[in-house]
């Protein structure tokens, strides 16, 4: 279990490994597609994990966390493999179809299969932050890093950066085939009956503190993909060159092993479902009123939304307490 938590390390260092998307928005603009199409395109992807992310979850949990993973890493590989063979925007649709169910079948899995290995090697609770944060700054490393060697690859053109990108996503996949699925404290097999019926209950009603987390989760992924994509179309306007281009610990302390895949994934669902919503509205805004503007009103409407949300959620003495009902 031990060198399962190092190899889920590289697998977070990897996994966002896609040097291409720091250059995604410049990149379609070159094949014809504006922003408004680029944002309909990103709010289908959404739509396609929204459906796709609570099923996924419970197939983590049900068949396996590893195969899951394995299975999702693979039609990533492949979806980026065969990208540079698309030019017009029903090809881009068909790369966000198939990255969608991608990526779905990868969130939620791969945090639990490192929270699960970490209790499997004997570690403690209290220390699953600390886990969590060495795969997030793994995770934010291999973004800085893919940044980077995308900025200095597409000086040679974007068909090589396109390649380069197809090569490398195939190395998460390969790391997946070294872990080895964890057997958890709990059968998981045994708590299926009614289950999922009590942890929804318990987060949606009853635990208001697991479920003012839970929210915190999908506003603030919501907010980091909304600005992550209006980002690099302020950076083109601003003509930035081309090559310069704790709430989840929370969360997983207070939710039991046999469904914690299942949980992760109900929060990004939230995300993507709060994008598919909002992206579209985004992209019509910058075409039809500016950036500035855009911009402005995002910053207002988040503001609002986390006085509401996080601090409800600060002021809950009991915020870092893992729930009783969830205690494994």
């Amino acid at each position: 279990m031990t060198r399962n938590i190092k190899l889920l390390y590289g697998f977070s260092f990897f996994d966002p490994f896609m040097i291409i998307i720091p250059l995604w928005v410049p990149y379609l603009a070159t094949q014809g597609i504006h922003m408004r199409q680029f944002m309909e395109l990103q709010s289908v992807f959404a739509i396609v994990i929204l459906c796709g992310e609570v099923p996924t979850g419970l197939l983590s949990d049900l068949w396996g966390r590893k195969k899951t993973l394995l299975l999702g890493s693979t039609l990533k590989a492949v979806s980026f493999t065969l990208l540079p063979l698309w030019s017009s925007f029903e090809g881009f649709l068909f790369y966000h179809l198939t990255m969608g169910i991608a990526l779905s079948m990868i969130s939620g899995g791969d945090v639990a299969l490192l929270y699960d290995s970490h209790l499997a090697a004997g570690g403690e609770r209290s220390r699953g932050a600390a886990v969590l944060g060495n795969a997030k700054l793994a995770e934010q490393t291999g973004t800085a890093v893919s940044a980077l060697l995308g900025g200095a690859i597409v000086i040679l053109g974007y068909r090589q950066l396109l390649w380069a990108n197809a090569i490398l996503s195939w190395i998460p996949m390969l790391i997946v085939l070294g872990v080895t699925e964890p057997s958890v404290a709990v059968d998981r097999g045994k708590k299926r009956s009614g289950g999922l019926k009590e942890v929804l209950s318990t987060i949606l009603v009853r635990d208001a503190v697991t479920r003012l987390v839970l929210l915190n989760v999908v506003v603030s992924g919501t907010a980091g993909l909304v600005m992550v994509w209006t980002n690099q179309k302020y950076w083109q306007e601003s003509g930035v060159p081309l090559a310069w281009l704790l709430f989840l610990n929370a969360l997983n302390e207070r939710i039991s092993s046999a469904f914690r895949a299942t949980v992760l994934s109900m929060a990004q669902l939230g995300t993507r479902a709060s994008f598919a919503l909002l992206g579209p509205l985004v992209g019509y805004g910058i075409d039809a009123w500016g950036l500035p503007s855009v911009l402005s009103a995002l910053g207002i409407l988040f503001s609002i939304t986390f006085v509401f949300l996080l601090l409800p959620l600060i002021l809950r003495k009991t915020a870092l307490s893992p729930a009783d009902g969830f205690r494994e």
